[in-house]
């Protein structure tokens, strides 16, 4: 028996086996460094000077307005997990508020976003992350039956001093995703900016509270916790 040759290939074997994994976390640490996200989104600093004369009336979404999320995920081959962010300008609603001075109130506060229009905002150098859009839009939004993402409340107040600085506001409200209906409240950052009056926050949700499988692909899987994020610029109607 040559046991000189066995323990020479055994040593070839674990030397090119030890190249391999290390060529492949090699690839995986590049894949990730490669990695780009957008910040989240907010309000624009500095705003521009506010020529509103008075924020009584109604309020739409205005053009520029977007609707997202993001959502940690861990492509194949990837060492880390990363950030899957995906928006849409397709948004739609308003609000209307009543009152002066130092009492107003934001009431029929709606606001509604086309799920199907959702478009990846991160991008990999090597990767196209277009075909995740795809799982996502079609197996589990299921955009086809439930097209539109919806954020109602009631009313809420608005604190006085609202200006070109932003203030912050809580609304307790419902969020209608996937057919389903939820509790949750919306946090927004409002600021007066030009002619209208800007909003920018987010909100925390688990996408299983809404019936959303949680996306497991063959080349990524998610995890279930979504930050939902909003810029909307609101135009006097």
């Amino acid at each position: 028996m040559n046991v000189g040759g066995r323990l020479r290939r055994g040593l070839i074997f674990t030397g090119v086996a030890g190249v391999a994994l290390v060529a492949l976390g090699g690839a995986g640490a590049l894949l990730l460094g490669s990695h780009h996200a957008p910040p989240p989104l907010g309000l624009s600093s500095p705003a521009a000077q506010s020529s509103v004369s008075s924020a009584d009336g109604v309020w739409t979404v205005g053009a520029g307005s977007q609707v997202g999320y993001r959502a940690m995920e861990k492509f194949i081959n990837q060492p880390a997990a990363t950030e899957a962010v995906a928006r849409t300008s397709k948004v739609t609603g308003g609000l209307q508020i009543v009152g002066t001075g130092t009492s107003m109130m934001a009431t029929g506060i709606h606001f509604s976003a086309d799920l199907a229009s959702l478009q990846s905002q991160d991008r990999y150098a090597n990767y196209q992350v277009y075909q995740r859009d795809f799982f996502v839009r079609s197996i589990y939004l299921q955009t086809d039956t439930y097209p539109t993402a919806e954020f109602k409340a009631d009313s809420v107040a608005i604190p006085t001093g609202i200006g070109t600085a932003p203030i912050a506001v809580s609304v307790p409200g419902s969020l209608t995703v996937h057919g389903v209906s939820r509790p949750v409240t919306a946090g927004f950052q409002v600021q007066l900016n030009g002619a209208g009056v800007e909003v920018a926050g987010s909100m925390k949700v688990d996408m299983r509270d809404y019936g959303i499988e949680v996306p497991d692909i063959s080349f990524t899987t998610a995890q279930p916790q979504v930050v939902i994020e909003y810029h909307l610029l609101l135009v006097h109607s």
